[in-house]
């Protein structure tokens, strides 16, 4: 008997030395609870309700005189944006559209304003062909013959415009990232055109050099 409650004292000290220290003794004080989250700040200059933003615009409204000062600045800036997409002018390349802007669709433009094409006599010509097979009947022979001949001197024509103007804007912007079908396209669809009609307005006359083509001149 004495043996066994030797045993008993031994294992309930061995148990009562693996018990933590927090279930044997006790706390003197509650346990803190977890700190509430903290709200999100609002930002430093919130969004305007509708109310607050007409309440806003009523205490800065201007007066006459600077509403028509206002309106009369902005008539002439458009004015003189309308007037450099109509020259033209490459200072004002980001007011034209997409398919005018670049410094390569410029010197593609004095390339083909710069010499004279068979293309741009070509409706006036195709018109002049109509009008005499109305007046000619019995010329349709000769005139299809004419017709054929203008189409022919239409494609060694643009064969060699495009031809310059590939072998320039690669020349001088050789990083380029355009395409050359649609910068040949470009090309001819200008000089299609008459002079007169083009848009931006032609830059270079018939006696420019190669160094003239394409410059900004600021």
């Amino acid at each position: 008997m004495g043996k066994k409650s030797a045993e008993a004292e031994a294992a309930a000290a061995a148990v009562e030395e693996t018990k933590p220290a927090a279930a044997t003794e006790k706390k003197g004080k509650p346990t803190p609870k977890r700190p509430k989250q903290a709200k999100a700040r609002p930002p430093a200059n919130p969004p305007l309700t509708y109310k607050e933003a007409r309440k806003r615009a009523k205490t800065n409204k201007l007066s006459k005189e600077q509403k028509r000062q206002a309106k009369d600045d902005l008539r002439v800036e458009r004015a003189r944006i309308a007037e450099g997409q109509w020259k033209g002018d490459p200072l004002f390349d980001k007011y034209h559209l997409p398919r005018d802007r670049g410094p390569e669709r410029l010197l593609a433009r004095d390339i083909v304003d710069s010499r004279r094409t068979v293309a741009q006599y070509f409706f006036a010509l195709t018109m002049a062909l109509l009008l005499a097979t109305n007046v000619f009947p019995g010329a349709i022979g000769i005139l299809m013959l004419g017709w054929i001949v203008m189409m022919a001197g239409f494609a060694v024509d643009s064969y060699f415009l495009c031809r310059k103007v590939g072998r320039l804007v690669w020349k001088r912007f050789p990083s380029t990232k355009q395409r050359k079908p649609g910068l040949y396209w470009y090309a001819i669809q200008r000089a299609i055109m008459f002079r007169s009609m083009r848009n931006p307005r032609p830059r270079m006359s018939y006696k420019a050099t190669e160094d003239d083509l394409g410059q900004v001149v600021r």
